[in-house]
């Protein structure tokens, strides 16, 4: 297996170990596996066992069929147990998808913990768009486990693209009622608005508190996704995402 970049610190050993199993059971899987990419907090920084997935994405060379992508899921689904973070988030793509994300199709998505297990395989499903951000962040900053680097495999996402996801993610936030992750992402959504790129949760809040001066709901949103404080109330998260929302309007043309 060959690394996209060596291991950094913002790449914990131990997500680097357990990626590398579950790389091996993707490539006794797929003979046609072309890569296997860690991305999120994992790379981005921010990571922390008790509150981060581990996020990765796979990439082979065509689909198959809705069988054998259960099947692969299952057998992905079964390493969780061993995850070092909150669980697993795992999307497979061929490289079509990776390199022009299209319709954002996907062979199977598989998110599996100690609590929870679930497996969709892509047959038939009319696409996830989750990838458009996973895939943009891959681009730019995924660690390649196996494969060649991740500017090779994925391609470029329009900004309007990635700002419609983010603006699809601040309503999601508030659906989910986590007040710290609402907050966190509309962080993160304002700083690539401005042109400041893709960022971890954590490093959006602090741009903000950075570029904008204190305020009490980003400052709880930081401080309790580091393990540091009380979560911001789910009335304040929602008035900052709000607020944001117009800023959000239009960026990215």
């Amino acid at each position: 297996m060959s690394d996209d970049v060596p291991p950094s610190a913002a790449l914990p050993s131990e997500v680097l170990r357990y990626v590398t199993e579950v790389a091996s059971v993707l490539s006794g899987a797929r003979r046609d596996l072309v890569g296997v990419y860690v991305h999120g907090s994992a790379v981005l920084g921010g990571f922390r066992s008790e509150r981060s997935d581990v996020d990765v994405l796979a990439v082979v060379a065509g689909p198959s069929g809705e069988a054998e992508q259960r099947a692969l899921g299952v057998a992905l689904a079964d390493t969780a147990v061993r995850c070092p973070g909150t669980g697993l988030e795992l999307s497979v793509v061929t490289s079509a998808t990776a390199a022009d994300l299209g319709p954002c199709a996907f062979e199977v998505h598989v998110r599996a913990s100690a609590r929870e297990r679930v497996v969709v395989p892509g047959a038939g499903h009319a696409g996830d768009h989750d990838l458009v951000l996973h895939c943009a962040v891959c681009r730019e900053h995924a660690h390649a486990v196996c494969g060649p680097p991740a500017s090779e495999v994925f391609g470029r996402v329009s900004a309007e693209r990635v700002v419609a996801a983010m603006m699809s993610e601040l309503r999601w936030g508030l659906d989910q009622a986590d007040p710290t992750y609402a907050v966190l992402n509309a962080c993160r959504a304002l700083r690539f608005a401005e042109g400041g790129g893709l960022c971890s949760k954590v490093d959006g809040g602090r741009w903000y508190l950075s570029r904008h001066g204190g305020h009490a709901a980003v400052a709880a949103a930081v401080a309790h996704q580091l393990g540091e404080g009380a979560a911001p109330s789910m009335p304040a998260a929602i008035a900052f995402v709000e607020a944001a929302r117009p800023l959000l309007t239009g960026a990215g043309h």
